[in-house]
C-alpha cells in the first residue's frame, strides 16, 4: 500500500500541520525532529538532556579550580622532568653547605655539659642547626669531644643510657643522633690525674727542664769522700769490735 500524505482540519478549518506532516530529523542546517539522550556520546547527533549535561559537568574541573594531580604545568612543561623535589634540593643544599664550610675552612664549635645533654639537644634539632665539620666540646672530663661527621635527610632518635655505652658505640664508628652522625675527635682528652705541673720542684729544682742531682743536693757522701762518722770500715768490719783505741794500747819501756 502506497504511503499517502494527509492533512487534518479542525472545526475552524485550520490544518493540524505539526501533527500530520512527516517532519524530517533535525540537522545542523535544518530544523526537524530531535531525539534526546541522557549520556554524552562521541559523534552522536542526538540532543543531550540538561540532566545528562549536569552529570557530565559534575565530573569536570572548573576552569578556576586547582587540579589535585597533573603531569604538566600551565605552560605544558612535564613536571617530573622540569622541576626538582624539595627532598632533592635539601640534599643539594646539605652538600653545598658542606663544600662551602670546607672551602672557607669554617667549623663552628658548640659545647654541652655532658653526653646526656648533647643527645637531648641533637634529637630535637632540625637538620639545618649544625653543619658537617662542626666541633662539639663536652665539659665533662675523661670523655672524648666530638664532631659532626654527616647530616642525614631522615632523623633517627638515639636513646642515651650511659657515657660508656656511647663511647663504645663511637669506637665502632659514627653514631647517628637525630639528623646528625657524630664521631669522636682523634685528639681525645688526656687524663692528667697522674701528672704533675711543670712548676712542681724536686729538691728546689723546677720540673720545667732536666734535673741533675749531686750528692750535696741530697746530703749524701761523695763516692770518693771520707765519712765523718761510721760504724764499720771500708771492708765492712765493725769498728768498735775490730779495732782498739789508742787509750787501750799497752805502753812499754826497754830495759837497760
Amino acid at each position: 500500500m502506497a504511503t499517502k500524505r494527509i492533512k487534518l482540519k479542525n472545526a475552524n478549518g485550520d490544518y493540524l500541520e505539526p501533527y500530520t506532516t512527516n517532519v524530517p530529523e533535525a540537522t545542523t542546517s535544518a530544523k526537524g525532529i530531535v531525539q534526546l539522550e541522557a549520556t554524552p556520546t562521541a559523534n552522536s547527533t542526538k540532543g543531550l538532556t540538561s540532566g545528562g549535561a549536569k552529570t557530565a559537568l559534575d565530573n569536570k574541573l572548573d576552569k578556576t579550580a586547582t587540579a589535585a594531580k597533573a603531569t604538566a604545568d600551565a605552560s605544558g612543561n612535564n613536571i617530573v622532568d622540569t622541576y626538582a623535589t624539595k627532598t632533592a634540593l635539601s640534599a643539594v643544599e646539605t652538600t653545598a653547605n658542606t663544600a662551602k664550610s670546607i672551602a672557607e675552612g669554617r667549623a663552628r664549635a658548640v659545647s654541652f655539659e655532658s653526653y646526656s645533654a648533647l643527645v637531648t639537644a641533637l634529637n630535637a634539632a632540625a637538620n639545618t642547626d649544625y653543619k658537617v665539620g662542626d666541633n662539639i666540646f663536652i665539659q665533662a672530663k675523661e670523655v672524648p669531644d666530638l664532631w659532626v661527621y654527616s647530616v642525614e635527610t631522615t632523623t633517627t632518635s638515639y636513646s642515651y643510657t650511659t657515657d660508656d655505652a656511647l663511647i663504645s658505640a663511637l669506637e665502632a664508628g659514627a653514631v647517628q643522633v637525630g639528623y646528625y652522625k657524630i664521631a669522636a675527635m682523634e685528639t681525645g682528652k688526656v687524663d692528667l690525674t697522674g701528672y704533675v705541673p711543670t712548676t712542681r720542684k724536686v729538691n728546689n729544682k723546677a720540673l720545667s727542664a732536666d734535673i741533675s742531682l749531686t750528692y750535696s743536693d741530697v746530703g749524701a757522701l761523695a763516692a770518693n769522700g771520707t765519712a765523718a762518722k761510721a760504724t764499720a770500715d771500708a771492708s765492712g768490719n765493725n769498728i768498735a769490735s775490730t779495732y782498739a783505741t789508742k787509750a787501750e794500747i799497752i805502753t812499754y819501756e826497754e830495759m837497760a
